[in-house]
């Protein structure tokens, strides 16, 4: 396992790049109204309002895979140590990297890989759905969102090994259970090197070249529209008003 880290540092990579505007995107800020669906994309890939510093969902949803597939390495080296102390410490720390509520209630609103790649899928489906979205965006997300629901399901069955290892009473069970959390997550996060499912690092990649393939081409959305879209009473899409007023929009 000692070289297990190194997996990662491409994927990290790719994520700080990801996070500055995408690879292979263009990055000419689109000041005139996008088309909705571009906005729903960009919440996944550029920024939405709810999530930490305001990032794209996928974006968040890789750099909190990161963190969990560290911490976890570092729990499992505890518990090869024999030390259930630090070992359930970082077991912590990887719990909210998944998930933040799932050992903190109170912080069931915040965001870990789960939560962001739960929503990241729903708003890709979101973007997909539009009367503007064009047949590229259809079919990619139709193509791409069960594998990517299938991630979601996995981190589920990771929070069972969380749970499992939070109980654990002797140091040997740690090990076990701190074994298959890493084997987990080193597949939910994927990377070039990690390949024997879908990952993370897969779903983005297939986002990326979708965005890639747009015509007319996707620009980088401004942050008015990502972050003042809005559902109105009809069912149709709104912005809040740029004076801070509001609209009669609903939230999503």
């Amino acid at each position: 396992m000692k070289n297990s880290f190194r997996s990662f540092t491409p994927l990290f990579m790719a994520v700080t790049l990801l996070s500055a505007g995408l690879t292979s995107c263009a990055t000419v800020l689109n000041r005139e109204q996008p088309s909705i669906a571009h906005i729903h994309i960009g919440h996944a890939i550029t920024g939405w309002p709810f999530a930490p510093k305001k990032q794209g969902l996928l974006v968040v949803a890789e750099l909190s895979a990161i963190t969990a597939a560290t911490t976890g390495e570092l729990m499992l080296k505890a518990a090869r140590e024999g030390n259930m102390e630090r070992a359930k410490k970082f077991l912590v720390e990887t719990s909210n990297a998944v998930d933040p509520g799932f050992l903190d209630e109170t912080k069931s609103e915040e965001y870990g890989l789960r939560k962001a790649a739960s929503e990241a899928i729903t708003h890709l489906q979101l973007a997909s759905d539009m009367d503007d979205a064009s047949a590229n965006v259809q079919r990619t997300v139709t193509n791409t969102t069960i594998k990517a629901i299938d991630l979601v399901d996995r981190s589920d069955e990771l929070l069972a090994y969380l749970d499992a290892g939070s109980k654990a009473q002797s140091i040997e069970e740690m090990e076990i259970i701190a074994e298959e959390i890493v084997r987990s997550l080193k597949a939910i996060a994927g990377g070039p090197d990690v390949q024997s499912s879908y990952s993370l690092f897969n779903f983005r990649e297939d986002i990326e070249a979708m965005v890639a393939r747009e015509d007319p081409p996707y620009q980088t959305v401004d942050s008015y529209y990502l972050f003042n879209l809005v559902r109105l009473p009809d069912g149709q899409w709104g912005f809040a008003s740029r004076n801070g007023r509001g609209s009669a929009g609903l939230g999503y």
